[in-house]
Formats: C-alpha cells, structure tokens, sequence
C-alpha cells in the first residue's frame, strides 16, 4: 500500500475523527513504504467499545528532517541535479509500545505518530544499560569477594512474585547478555571502563541523557515470535525479541557520590551523601562522560570524573587509554602498525625503552647515524656478525680493550697495518707463527732469540656493561606478572597499571627505571575501580 502524498487516503478509518492527540497502542510496525508508518489502536477510556474501525495507520513526524528544493533540480544524471535529504531517523516503536498520534485538522487521512510513552517502570535500561546487583542469577566478584553487578533487561512483569510495584527497582532482573561482552573484555568488574550506572532511573530528577537503540531483531532458532498487525499489514509468526542495541550517553554525573580528590591526585575514592558524607568534591559527580559504545562492546568513552579517554574493540584484543597524567597507554594482542609518507619523529625528554620478546629488525634504505653523548653498553648474548661491503672507519680517543675467552682470527685479504704511537706489545703464551713471502723489518735494536724480551707486556682485561635492569610488571588482579626492562607494560583487560587506580603510584619519579625498583602494587589492583558499593537506587 503506497503513500505519495499526504492527502491520499490510508487510514483504514473513514469516519470523522477529532484531532487529538490520542493514546494508542503500536499493532504492527512493517511499513512497506519505508516511510515510519505505524499501524496503531486508538485506546479509548475505560468503559468504551473498542473495534477494527479505531485501526489507523499514522506517519511518522521527525523531530529534525530537511530536503533540498525539488524546484532546483536537473536532468537527474548526478549528485548535483538530484534531492538530498537530511535529518533525524528512529527506528518506529515495537508492538505494544504506546504512541501519541495526533491527526491534522481531524483528518483521519493525515494521522501522525508523534511521540511514545515509556511503559510503566520500563526503563532501567535507558540510555546506558546500567549495571546492578539486583539480578536474577549469580553475578561474579572481585578478588575482595564484594559482590559485582551486571547489565540486565527489564524485569518480567509476568511473573507476581518478583512484581513490587511501590518499588520496581528492587524487582530483579535477568542479566543481559552483554554481561557476556564486558566479561570477554575483561571489564565485568570496571566501573569506569565495562559496567556504568547510566540509567534513567538512577535519580530524580534523571541527569543521564542520550540513546540506546533496540538492537537486529533476533532470528535464533527460539527466539520469541507472535502475531503482529492486523487490518491490511498482519504477519504470522513475526520474530519480535530483540538483541540488544547500541548505546550513545551523556551523563552529567550522579551527584549521590561525590569524588574526595581530582582523578590526577588519588585513587577512585568516592564519598556518598546519602551515607552522610560531607568531603566530596561537589564538581566530580561520579560517572560524569560521555560514552558511545555499540552492542558488541566498541566503545569510545570520554570520562570527566576519573579525566580519561578510552577506546576499545568488542573482544577487548587492542585499547588505547590517555589519563589525567599525560600518559598514553596502548595494548594490542597482535600487531601495531604504523606508515607515514613523510617522516616519523619520536622525541622523549627521559628514556625511550624498546623490548621485544624474539627478534628486533631495522633496515635503512641509505645512512644510519647513531649520536651518543655518553657512554654505550652493548651486550650480546649469541653471535655477532657484521657485514660491511664499503669502508669500516673507527676513531677512538680513549684506550680500547678486547678481551676474547676463545680464537681471534683476523682476515685481511688486502694489506693489513698495525701503526702505534708508542710501543707495539705482542705476549702469547704459546707459539708465534709468522709466515710471509717477505719479511722486512726496520728498528734500532733488533733481538732475536736472546732470552727474556724486556718488559713482557700483559694485556688488560675488558670490563664488559651489567645487563638492564628488570622488573615484575603485574598483568591481572591474580598476580601473574611480565619480566621486562619497562616499569608499565599495558596488557589485556582487567589491566591493573591504569594511572586512575591510583595516580600517586604512577608519577614520573615513580615510572623511572633509572630507580632501580618496581612500581608498588597499590591497593586499588587488589579491589579493582571504583568500591562495589550501590550506585543504583534499590540494589
């Protein structure tokens, strides 16, 4: 059934209807004129008959919608001759949503669907899906044994026993599956990172606001499916479950919980008014940010209360943090890449450490320069081999010591010149071979074979360079630890070197290698984030 215009009829309703506005219930949401088309009930005061003749199908009025004048269109052989549009689209309602429909001027032939009433208590998922603890299965811990949260769905009305109507929040629900993602990531029991408190039902009056949309309609084998529409749109057996959707959320901070200090000063330390607490910084309401983060776990996420960006994929396999602090932090289970066109400059005013678990290969296309100020440790473990096709130029101010445990063999297949300044020593403890097609040598003194050579030179010994120092650098909350030369090594999720577990652990004096110790675990690893306190009304 095709809709050109407004003033075509299709509504299946001749009658003479009042403008409205009106509440109706949403019976099929399948427009085959891909136009927000709503096939809708009117619903009608208790008492009052009810019949196919209230069926109406309204369209769909955006709150933001523009298209560039037909008038200055062309031949419609490319972009500049055609019609662009622009606006705000929303996927329509689900059946059994409630809708408010207005119709112009009591036109039933120009119905429109204007706005949807959120179902009563219905909405603890909105915008952010918030976490709680008031689930209906088992929902994992963290190391200290506090009791964790999960995402959840909306409880089930259905069922009478768990339906306290004074109080909805306290109704458990089942955890949602994207529990399941966040646990995958290894952010489960992360209050700033995973799980969030982002719900419409946090406070009164809300101060979250943004999106969250339903989600591909799930088509698993079992998934829910009922009969939607009824007049001219009716479908049997339409799959009407949902999968869960993205979310975009801009939260102004839960003013219930009050951080003590600024993320760049100490560990996620929260004080709770409703407990009475009165050291909190009113200007760092918890779970203050901005968060965008898809149905499968991509997330960017903007936190003011703990000052940090993060940005993650779905399996958690690559992060990439920058913290209060300054520090960019950046994990990737395979390979990080990256080509310029032009140049690539690293400067540090402190180290630059480079560690790699198998081989570190560097090709130069022309000349490779190396400028030390001080001094150069070189230790090598295996072989060494060099290969040089031009001139090996060496000029050293200083003296030069060799030592070599095993054979010294020298191959020169051109001339070879031993030129000192002073006196040219030669001590072997066994036999000295000498074999040329010709001998010259030109000296004042020449002894041969007459004893004891005066001054018998001995050869000092070369001092070689300590190795780098190591440290144990902590990889989860369970202990286990990776060796490295580096102080912080970002690893998968649950990381315990964020800098926002406690920035005090974590500054320049104490990332130094130079220090010659490894970074305290502070105790903010062993608990893990923010205190598993509620942050949810009821839990």
């Amino acid at each position: 059934m095709a809709v050109e215009h407004e003033n075509e009829e299709y509504s299946s309703s001749p009658k003479e209807q009042k403008p409205g506005p009106f509440l109706a219930t949403v019976v099929s949401n399948l427009d085959p004129t891909y136009m927000g088309i709503l096939e809708v009930e009117i619903l009608r005061p208790v008492g009052a008959s009810s019949s196919e003749s209230q069926l109406h199908q309204v369209r769909y009025m955006s709150p933001f919608y523009g298209v560039t004048p037909v008038g200055a269109t062309g031949p419609n052989n490319d972009y500049n001759d055609t019609q662009k549009s622009y606006g705000m689209w929303m996927v329509p309602p689900d059946v059994g949503v409630t809708v408010v429909i207005i119709f112009i001027d009591g036109d039933p032939k120009r119905g429109y669907w204007i706005g949807c009433v959120p179902d009563e208590g219905m909405n603890f998922m909105l915008p952010g899906l918030a976490a709680t603890q008031s689930v209906v299965e088992d929902v994992s811990a963290d190391n200290s044994g506090n009791t964790g949260r999960a995402p959840t769905a909306e409880y089930d009305k259905s069922v009478t026993s768990n339906n306290n109507l004074k109080d909805p929040d306290t109704n458990k629900k089942p955890i949602h599956p994207f529990s399941k993602v966040l646990d995958d990531q290894g952010l489960l029991l992360d209050d700033v990172r995973g799980i969030t408190s982002s719900s419409a039902r946090r406070e009164t009056p809300s101060t979250v606001f943004g999106i969250s949309t339903p989600g591909p309609v799930d088509k698993q084998s079992g998934a829910k499916q009922a009969d939607i529409g009824k007049a001219e749109w009716k479908v049997l057996n339409a799959f009407v479950s949902r999968l869960g959707g993205s979310t975009f959320v801009m939260d102004d901070g839960d003013a219930n919980w009050l951080r003590r200090t600024d993320a760049s000063s100490g560990p996620p330390d929260y004080a709770s008014i409703d407990a009475g607490d009165t050291d909190g910084d009113v200007t760092r309401p918890a779970n203050e940010l901005i968060r965008l983060r898809t149905r499968t776990g991509h997330q960017i996420l903007m936190h003011n209360t703990e000052d940090l960006i993060y940005i993650t994929n779905s399996r958690g396999t690559s992060w990439i943090e920058m913290t209060s602090d300054g520090k960019i932090d950046i994990f990737a289970t395979d390979s990080i890449s990256v080509h310029t066109g032009n140049d690539m400059n690293f400067y540090a005013d402190r180290d630059i450490n480079i560690e790699c678990g198998r081989n570190f290969n560097l090709k130069v296309a022309e000349r490779h320069q190396t400028e030390i100020g001080g001094d150069k440790n070189l230790i090598v473990n295996g072989n060494v081999a060099i290969k040089i096709d031009g001139t090996h130029d060496e000029q050293i101010t200083g003296a030069t010591k060799i030592t070599v445990e095993d054979t010294l063999d020298i191959n020169a297949t051109g001339i070879t010149q031993l030129t000192s300044g002073s006196a040219l020593n030669i001590n072997t403890s066994g036999d000295t071979h000498i074999k040329a097609a010709n001998t010259a040598i030109d000296g004042g003194n020449i002894n041969l074979n007459s004893g004891t050579a005066s001054g018998t030179p001995t050869a000092t010994t070369a001092t070689p360079p300590d190795p780098l120092s190591t440290f144990d650098n902590p990889t989860e909350t369970d202990g286990t630890t990776i060796t490295s030369i580096m102080l912080r090594v970002p690893t998968t999720e649950p990381y315990p070197g964020h800098e926002n577990l406690d920035p005090t652990s974590f500054k320049p004096d104490q990332t130094d290698r130079e220090s010659g110790s490894a970074i305290e675990p502070p105790d903010a690893w062993k608990t893990y984030g923010v205190p598993m306190d509620t942050f949810l009304k009821g839990n």
